[in-house]
């Protein structure tokens, strides 16, 4: 009967060998004070590694499966970063890779290990993806679909128009309360990455929504809002309770199925947003400041998908050639 090689079987203990690390990791962060979403990423990526290392097996000269957190190397890890890319997760491949480097970044500063095994790796290439901007026409329906004097329609027509009023993160809308709605200066006081707060203005139109969705909300609840503002901002219909980051995105996507509109991620508001502000001329220090951008490369990336429209826009307002002849 033929024996299975050494080198081909599995540690059963490996994913062991870290996960009491994360635990400690992921206290670390939260001490720190890192954003919930950036442990969530981090979590996911570690525990991700954790979950591949016993299935790990060593190609021929590789070295073979790790006993110890110490004993983990590129060797490791390539293997790991490869799958992902070539199953088309470029995005997932990179993102797991610098959490994956800052994990054993910790490690090394913690002493759990004496050098890094990403030490000398570097990341994937992934081209920028352009998130497509969603059209006026797709707009105007997805706000038509909320047409109604119903609870729902009032709730998704405040958060469809601060949405688009606003380029607010998913995160950023979802987890307030009442309080953070200033209907007389009209400005939402959002919470944003690395905890920094920020008002943010919005239009007349949407302050007309959110204030029709207040109104209907105490009547939904059977009580007057709490005076202090405390009560969550946005709640389900027979639930009650707080609208979820999950809850808002299936919204987004039951309203756009319902009306015709092909896919739409919340995300897609904010590139929108940008991609507006800046086809009308919009300052773009104003922009930073009311997306909390904090680095001015975020101005390219966000709206890319549309800027030759924007071209195009600014082509014909100063043409050369029209100037000349005008």
């Amino acid at each position: 009967m033929a024996q299975t090689s050494p080198a081909a079987q599995p540690s059963e203990p490996a994913a062991d060998i870290l996960t009491p690390l994360i635990e400690s990791w992921l206290r670390s962060l939260r001490a720190a004070n890192k954003a919930a979403g950036t442990v969530k990423v981090y979590e996911r990526s570690a525990r991700g590694f954790a979950r591949y290392l016993p299935s790990y097996v060593p190609e021929q000269g590789a070295q073979p499966t790790p006993k110890d957190v110490g004993d983990i190397d590129r060797d490791h890890i390539e293997p790991y970063i490869t799958a992902m890319l070539t199953a088309g997760l470029k995005a997932s491949a990179n993102q797991q890779f610098r959490s994956l480097k800052t994990f054993f970044n910790w490690l090394v500063e913690e002493e759990e290990i004496n050098r890094s095994p990403m030490r000398n790796m570097k990341p994937p290439e992934v081209g920028e993806t352009e998130v497509p901007v969603i059209p006026d026409d797709a707009l105007r329906k997805l706000l038509k679909s909320c047409s109604g004097r119903d609870f729902e329609s009032r709730r998704d027509m405040a958060i469809l128009m601060l949405f688009i009023d606003t380029g607010v993160r998913l995160s950023e809308l979802t987890e307030r309360q009442v309080k953070h709605i200033d209907l007389d200066l009209m400005v939402f006081h959002v919470l944003g990455k690395g905890d920094r707060q920020r008002a943010v203005p919005f239009g007349r139109q949407a302050a007309q929504a959110i204030d029709r969705y207040l109104r209907a909300y105490a009547k939904h609840i059977k009580r007057p809002l709490d005076p202090e503002g405390s009560d969550p901002l946005w709640i389900g219909i027979k639930s009650r309770r707080p609208f979820t980051i999950s809850g808002v995105g299936a919204m987004v996507e039951r309203r756009a199925a319902a009306c015709g509109v092909p896919h739409i991620h919340p995300h897609q508001f904010r590139h929108t947003f940008a991609h507006q502000w800046k086809l009308n001329g919009g300052n773009e220090d104003a922009l930073m400041r009311i997306t909390g951008w904090r680095s001015r490369e975020m101005l390219g990336r966000y709206g890319a998908s549309a800027a030759v429209e924007r071209a195009r826009q600014e082509h014909r307002d100063l043409s050369p050639g029209d100037r000349l002849n005008g």
